[in-house]
This record gives structure tokens, C-alpha cells and sequence, in this order.
């Protein structure tokens, strides 16, 4: 089958496009035929919030790539179009999660059913979306009515689909989940190097992972780190991933709580390369949301053999099984989440937590994803 992606491919950065390029490398060895078809551009500066949109890693993409389109850009579209429909895919698979691409999406699944025989699937991120865009729901219903499957990757997503569209079709929304992430821990000895090439020391850590935006509650979890602090000196808090908006609230939560040498804030994009040594030295994840549909962290965190402290919000109570491979508070709540900190390091079993990880972790496995995603298809 001959398959085009849509949606954002390396070199732009960030969880979504590292989803696109890890589910086409599970389709390309499924033998199927495929092309990506990325963007030249991906959102305006005046709405982008980080410090730059492309990924400084070395280049790793060896698909089939090409990038016209630009989402806001409307004079792009017809020759980006024109690419997809001159490609003759079977099936096009379609990323979204914010409703800045449902124009043109729209146009292009209206060109591609006019045009060609193809089949239109989105995979779906978030519905409900953690910043207030304007008529969004009503972007999302353009965009998504259109195609001839939805993909969720979590009952909270599943169950918002007919939220907004209750007309759709139930029998082409497929209930699927986010695939783990095929990684290799650090030995003991490159943990050790880890420590120094991070400039962090050997103590007990908890790492806030990924990008940083108000709904993510990193000033919950400084403010109830406090807390921990006062009961214990020999917890640090690593915090690894750039802010997106205004940074100084955060650092004068640190200052006017004494926490400067408790604290480490690595404020920048985490290269690819840099990711398994934060997960080396942490004890657990703390994922502390206001709130969430799925999460790339959470799996990151389990694939790596982490625990993770999170807020029971969104789909996150799907991933997270308290006292299995996690512990759930509730969100916005400071004491609950020092609480559960505290007691992750003095009563909880955390080996057999590590141990009850490993044996789960392959339920969320990509090629039971592809498989599930691609069944309408099978011959």
C-alpha cells in the first residue's frame, strides 16, 4: 500500500514530529510504500512561543521527505497538493493536535476526495487543547469531519471526538494508544559519565522532563519541592526542557524559596542525545499537569523503567497505575504532590515498581499500534 504522512518531519523538533517519524519508521517495515510530506514552515514567530522550532540534532531522516507546505501560507497549498494527489497514495495518514492546521487540512482532504481514490486518517493528539484558541472547535469539526478515520490515542481523546462530532461515524474512529519509545538505558558506568557531562550531582533525583508551558504546573511542583526540601536535603529536582513564554516566574519561585541549590534548571531544548542520560540519573518522573489528554513523557518515563508521579487528569490515569508503575494526585494540589513525593522515597517499593514496568511496558508496543491503526486496510 502506498501511504503519504502529513504533519511535521525532522528537522522541526518537539513530540509530535518525533511521533510522525517513529510511526512511518514502523510502517516502512511493514513493506509498505510510503512518502512524508512535511512543511517548509511550521508556524509563524509571532505564535511560536520557544526559542526555535527545528531540532539541532544531526540529521536522522531517511524517508522519503519533501517539504512544501506552509500552514499559514495559503499560496503553498496548491503545489503541495498537487505533490500528494502526483504521489497516488492509497492512504493518507494526517497529524493533529492544534486547530492552526485545520484550514488546511481541510482544503487538502476536499482535494484529495475529488481527485483520488485515497483514504483520509487522522491521528489525533488532543481535541481539547491546553491553550484557548479562537473557534476552535469549530476548526477541529472542519478539519476532522472530512476524513474517513480517526485515530485516539486514549479513551479521554475517544470519548471527545463524539464530544464535539456526535454525528460521526463510530465504527471509523479506531481506539488505539501512544506507543512506547524503543530506547536503551545507560549502564552503571554511563550513568556515571551522565552525572558529570550533565554537571549534576549523584543524589536522589526527581526530573520534571519536556517542554515547559503554564498548563504542564512546573510552579506546582517547585512550590510543594518546598515541602520536600524541609523533609529531606538529600532530594534534588532536575528540571529539563525549555520554557515556552515567560521563564523569570519560575525563577523567582526558586529564589524566593531558598531552593537555588536544590534545584537544577536546564532551560533549553534537550537534544536527542541527552535524553537517556537525564532519565539515567532520575529516581522518578513527576508530571505535576493542570491538564493533559495522553502523554509522550509518561511513555518516555516508562520506557526508560521510570516511575511517575502524576495528577489524575485527562488520559493520564490510563497510563499511570498507582502503586503498580506510578502514584496519582490530584491536580493543583501541593501538599498531595509533596506528599507522594516524600512517600515515594521512604515507603514505596520502588524496585518492584521498576520490575512491574518492564513486564507492561510491551502492551504498548508500535507494532500493535501500526497494526491497529492499519486493520481497515488489511487484506
Amino acid at each position: 500500500m502506498k501511504i503519504a504522512f502529513i504533519g511535521p518531519a525532522f528537522p522541526f523538533r518537539g513530540g509530535i514530529a518525533e511521533f510522525l517519524m517513529n510511526t512511518v519508521k514502523k510502517v516502512s517495515e511493514k513493506d509498505h510504500e510510503l512518502r512524508v510530506f512535511s512543511f517548509l514552515k511550521q508556524y509563524p514567530k509571532l505564535l511560536f512561543p520557544g526559542k526555535g522550532q527545528l531540532n539541532p540534532t544531526e540529521d536522522d531522516n531517511t524517508y522519503d521527505t519533501v517539504r512544501t507546505l506552509v500552514p499559514y501560507n495559503f499560496l503553498t497549498w496548491k503545489k503541495g497538493i498537487n505533490e500528494i494527489l502526483d504521489y497516488h497514495p492509497d492512504l493518507v495518514i494526517i497529524k493533529y493536535w492544534v486547530p492552526f492546521f485545520a484550514p488546511m487540512y481541510a482544503k487538502i482532504i476536499n482535494e484529495i476526495h475529488a481527485i483520488s481514490k485515497a483514504k483520509v486518517m487522522y491521528i489525533i493528539h488532543n481535541i481539547h487543547f491546553h491553550e484557548r484558541w479562537p473557534f476552535g472547535r469549530f476548526f477541529s469539526q472542519m478539519a476532522l469531519k472530512r476524513s474517513d478515520y480517526l485515530v485516539s490515542l486514549s479513551e479521554n481523546v475517544y470519548n471527545s471526538i463524539f464530544e464535539i462530532m456526535p454525528e460521526y461515524p463510530k465504527q471509523n474512529v479506531i481506539k488505539a494508544f501512544h506507543p512506547n519509545y524503543e530506547v536503551t538505558a545507560l549502564n552503571e558506568k554511563e550513568k556515571h559519565d551522565a552525572y558529570f557531562d550533565l554537571k549534576i550531582s549523584p543524589k536522589k533525583t526527581i526530573l520534571f522532563f519536556g517542554y515547559i508551558k503554564p498548563y504542564k504546573g512546573l510552579d506546582v511542583l517547585i512550590k510543594a519541592f518546598k515541602e520536600v526540601n524541609k523533609h529531606n536535603k538529600d532530594v534534588q529536582l532536575v528540571i529539563a526542557g525549555e520554557v515556552y513564554g515567560n521563564e523569570q516566574p519560575y525563577y523567582n519561585l526558586i529564589k524566593d524559596n531558598s531552593l537555588e541549590d536544590f534545584i537544577i534548571f536546564h532551560n533549553y531544548f534537550i537534544k536527542n542525545e541527552d535524553i537517556p542520560k537525564y532519565f539515567a540519573i532520575a529516581d522518578v518522573v513527576v508530571q505535576p499537569y493542570r491538564s493533559a489528554t495522553q502523554s509522550g513523557v509518561s511513555l518516555l518515563a516508562l520506557s526508560y523503567g521510570k516511575p511517575v508521579i502524576s495528577t489524575k487528569t485527562g488520559a493520564l490515569d490510563e497510563i499511570i497505575i498507582p502503586n503498580k508503575n506510578g502514584i496519582l494526585v490530584p491536580p493543583e494540589d501541593e501538599t498531595a504532590l509533596s506528599n507522594a513525593i516524600i512517600d515515594f522515597f521512604e515507603k514505596y517499593d520502588r524496585e518492584s515498581m521498576v520490575q512491574f514496568i518492564q513486564y507492561a511496558i510491551d502492551n504498548y508496543s508500535w507494532d500493535s499500534f501500526i497494526d491497529i491503526i492499519l486493520k481497515p486496510f488489511a487484506k
